[in-house]
């Protein structure tokens, strides 16, 4: 009770707690397959704060999701931690006290998979100088097909990144694909503000070709020894035909794609 006192307690006191702590923080786009990581972290035992029906493994805690979302809509010109909105801190840090107090406050692995977290990864470093960060990326060209809330211009988080890319007049296509373009470049200007061995990128396309060597990898990497139930998880809980979707769609619009996020595809081995 007077750890739980302290977290949620005074600002500094609370900052100091927040600062020892290693949460396991899922990244990715919204559709890019983030789902299939979150779940074998939690065969892995890391308490993500989602429960079964959920199964897209986003919190059950819908208050904390959107202070997220609310946190990114407000702040994409917040690039590194160091330029970080210190109200806005604060009251990302009094969300986060409460989320982990609303899982039991547990001294095992925890952490949280939510797809706009990927906007306020300068707010998580500055909360959380020892985070662990799962990386995922799925081929743009998919993305550009699948609608989410990050390229939904009636959405003030999809408004402001498609402000942000100068997407909002775009079509559907390009401005789900300028969406997704922008916010990998983003994370991927962010990263090089972190040690190496905080990051673990996954794509989409190798979780589903060789689901057990990746689940060996994220097993490895969070330091938790690999459980059966994440075993069978990978092998029969992933559905593997979900690659390379767009090969569905005219071809015309699948160009116009490469053309609009092509230096993206290529950093991620998705063009040659």
């Amino acid at each position: 009770m007077a750890f739980l006192d302290v977290l949620l307690g005074s600002s500094a006191a609370r900052s100091a707690t927040l600062a020892g702590m290693s949460p396991v923080v899922l990244l990715g786009r919204g559709h890019s397959g983030t789902r299939v990581l979150a779940w074998m972290c939690v065969h892995l035992g890391v308490k993500l704060g989602t429960s079964s029906p959920h199964v897209e493994g986003d919190p059950d805690d819908v208050t904390f999701t959107n202070k997220i979302k609310a946190l990114a809509a407000h702040n994409l010109d917040v690039m590194s931690p160091e330029q970080v909105r210190e109200p806005a801190l604060r009251r990302f840090k009094a969300a986060v006290s409460k989320y982990y107090a609303g899982l039991g406050s547990p001294t095992g692995m925890w952490g949280w998979k939510f797809p706009e977290t990927y906007l306020i990864a300068p707010y998580v470093a500055r909360t959380f100088p020892r985070a662990k960060y799962l990386h995922l990326v799925r081929d743009g060209r998919d993305i550009a097909f699948k609608s989410h809330l990050t390229d939904n211009p009636r959405h003030r988080v999809g408004r402001a990144v498609l402000s942000a890319c100068n997407g909002l007049a775009l079509p559907d296509h390009l401005r789900a694909a300028a969406s997704w373009a922008y916010q990998v470049d983003r994370f991927d200007a962010f990263r090089d503000q972190l040690p190496a061995s905080a990051v673990l990128d996954v794509r989409f396309e190798d979780l589903c070709s060789a689901p057990r060597e990746t689940a060996e990898r994220l097993s490895a990497f969070l330091g938790a020894p690999m459980t059966d139930a994440c075993r069978e998880y990978a092998a029969t809980g992933i559905d593997t035909l979900k690659v390379a979707q767009f090969r569905e769609q005219d071809a015309r619009l699948v160009d116009d794609v490469e053309q609009r996020i092509g230096a993206t595809l290529r950093r991620y081995r998705y063009l040659p």
